[in-house]
């Protein structure tokens, strides 16, 4: 067996293995990265990138069809195949311009699967043994299974974000992001959406009253959104699929339609890199890092992105870890991850957004705050745009005016939340945001109707 050493081997090449990468070869130091599907990651192939530029068509269409009574006159309608032969025109010159990007610097390409072998030496089939002073784990995650039967009549998401032609009715199995945001997508270009969850609460990573807001919204868009229907099978049917769902007091009850979608989620893709081998512990939600993204039990190797835990399987996030992962790389403890202020986004219509800690969040953690909540509806803003469902929550510490929390569904949410995850990250306090003088009219300066 052949083996060959370097100073980094990186595991992965999408938003944190491709900083990693990059940023070493950079430095000066021999760095192989290894990649078994296309290069570049979930995010920018399979993920944000061809997920927004779907979502953006629907921000258009449904802002047309809000302003109907404010003088847009017709009704925009999707041309299907067009918008995805925009969206690979995008999408499909990524991987080669990330590839490019390695040998520029320096960095070894390697298309393969690593497996680890020992505490610093992981294998790729047909060449032999790799080993580096340090391995980055940056493997990412994959679609979340169900385990149920007829499964695999589900469409993935990867496989949504291709169709070439769009279903006349879809349904959407999960009540997470990916289910809300393919739903809205389906249902704006003109398909019959149906979104079915196996609790009572969706979008748990975001605030419980804004996300009823925001299934009002999609109601309103033709949605159909139906809780505590835990999904039992699927079969096929006709041309297309039934999923049979428990519904209230246990009665089965069968959904039809001409495909379905598995929205649950996805996990992190480690369980083919046989990292017991590297003495590497991982959790339930991924491997286990420190705050210098060290392993906990082998400091030869680190970990970035979504398939580690802690952290949020967000691409801002992983290119933060990925800079820590550099940084005490080249300069051994001299960084430490910090993800105050995280923000995130739902991209539907309105789009829901959040930074910051969850009202229940704040609780456990012995807070003493505001909650600073209304209808953001009202505003004029909203009302010039026609749109019926809007809404804050802002939460302050009472003692320092600190901002917790910040939690927004409405236009331009996606903006407007970085506003307050700086304010969280920096310390700043309601009064310092109060005192900003914001453009106006614009939605930056609705933060000082929210925190009045």
């Amino acid at each position: 067996m052949t083996r060959q050493t370097y100073d980094v081997i990186v595991i992965g090449s999408g938003p944190a293995g491709g900083i990693i990468a990059r940023r070493l070869g950079e430095a000066g130091l021999d760095v192989a990265v290894v990649e078994k599907n296309g290069w570049g990651g979930v995010c920018p192939l399979r993920g944000c990138e061809p997920k927004k530029t779907l979502a953006d068509m629907t921000h258009e269409v449904l802002r047309a069809r809000d302003m109907a009574a404010h003088g847009v006159s017709g009704n925009l309608r999707v041309d299907w195949p067009s918008l995805m032969r925009f969206k690979h025109s995008v999408i499909d010159p990524i991987s080669g311009k990330v590839f490019d990007s390695f040998h520029g610097r320096g960095v070894t390409t390697i298309h393969g699967e690593a497996r680890f072998t020992g505490p610093d030496t992981v294998e790729v089939e047909g060449l032999g043994e790799l080993s580096a002073k340090h391995i980055v784990v940056a493997a990412g995650a994959i679609p979340r299974r169900l385990d149920i039967p007829g499964e695999d009549l589900l469409m993935t998401s990867d496989q949504f974000l291709d169709m070439e032609t769009l279903p006349e009715s879809m349904l959407f199995i999960g009540g997470g992001f990916i289910s809300f945001e393919f739903a809205c997508i389906a249902a704006a270009a003109g398909a019959r959406a149906t979104i079915l969850h196996r609790s009572r609460r969706v979008l748990k990573e975001f605030d419980e009253p804004l996300s009823l807001k925001l299934v009002q919204a999609m109601q309103d868009q033709g949605v159909a959104v139906h809780t505590d229907h835990p999904v039992k099978a699927v079969e096929p049917f006709e041309d297309g699929v039934r999923v049979v769902v428990v519904g209230p007091d246990d009665v089965e009850i069968e959904f039809v339609a001409a495909a379905a979608v598995s929205g649950a989620g996805r996990v992190p893709d480690l369980d083919g890199l046989d990292l017991e081998k590297a003495g590497v512990e991982r959790g339930a939600h991924g491997m286990d890092v420190d705050v210098r993204m060290r392993s906990v039990s082998n400091p030869k190797i680190f970990g970035a992105g979504d398939c580690v835990e802690p952290g949020h399987p967000l691409t801002p996030v992983a290119a933060l870890q990925a800079d820590t992962v550099v940084r005490n790389i080249l300069e051994p403890d001299s960084a430490k991850s910090d993800l105050s202020g995280t923000a995130g986004a739902v991209f539907t219509h309105p789009v829901l957004a959040c930074a910051g800690l969850l009202e229940e969040q704040a609780r456990e953690q012995g807070y003493n705050f505001k909650v600073y909540e209304g209808d953001a509806a009202k505003w004029s803003e909203h009302n010039r745009l026609g749109m019926a469902h809007a809404g804050y929550r802002i939460l302050v510490e009472r003692d320092s005016g600190r901002v917790l929390g910040a939690h927004y569904l409405g236009a331009h949410a996606e903006e407007v939340v970085n506003l307050f995850g700086m304010a969280i990250r920096h310390g700043l306090t309601r009064d310092d945001l109060l005192a900003q003088p914001w453009s106006y009219p614009s939605f930056g300066y609705t933060v000082r109707y929210m925190l009045g």
